[in-house]
């Protein structure tokens, strides 16, 4: 069994336009408890994604006062963050999503391999993946999703979201050597 991106994305994404208000993003991010989006373009074709970390460097960059409620990001620093080309601390006529966005989009085909885009996860340090149809959104998985379809297949007894087997093990008995020394015992 091939599992594949199509299997286990979440279909119904939440996309932004890219000219959307920065404080409409805001909110959109916290009434439906999402922690990015897929932005599109005019065409409604995928131009980039943004993430409520986006929003937590644009304000810290800008100098703005965060209140948050938890303390997690107490200690991150803009020191070392790609920020958008051009972009200057001073800027603060930024106020659209275009302006914040990462335009460089991790996205795999609806046909793509979750072993595949686990490793891509892994060795892009990303959270999430855009599921594409052409330049179309048409799903999004996350580093949940990818950690559920593996547990799934452990608890069955399968190593991979491709359904392989692990190799066999020998009996406990054969393991702890009970099997030759019972049978020495019968020999003495």
């Amino acid at each position: 069994m091939n599992t594949s991106a199509r299997d286990i994305m979440i279909r119904d994404v939440i996309c932004v336009p890219q000219d959307m208000d920065l404080r409409d993003l805001a909110r959109l991010f916290l009434e439906k408890g999402i922690t990015g989006a897929p932005v599109l373009d005019r065409e409604g074709n995928l131009s980039g994604v943004i993430s409520q970390t986006d929003l937590l460097y644009y304000q810290l960059a800008r100098g703005d006062e965060l209140i948050l409620e938890s303390d997690f990001y107490q200690n991150v620093k803009v020191e070392g963050r790609h920020l958008p080309a051009g972009f200057q601390v001073e800027d603060v006529n930024v106020q659209r999503v275009e302006d914040v966005m990462t335009p460089v989009v991790h996205s795999v085909l609806e046909s793509a391999d979750v072993d595949a885009v686990a490793r891509m996860m892994t060795r892009k340090h990303i959270h999430r993946v855009i599921v594409r149809s052409g330049r179309k959104v048409a799903g999004i998985i996350t580093a949940l999703d990818v950690l559920r379809i593996y547990g799934r297949n452990l608890a069955a007894g399968r190593a991979t979201a491709r359904g392989k087997a692990p190799a066999a093990r020998p009996a406990a008995s054969a393991r702890r050597g009970r099997g030759r020394r019972a049978a020495a015992k019968g020999r003495a």
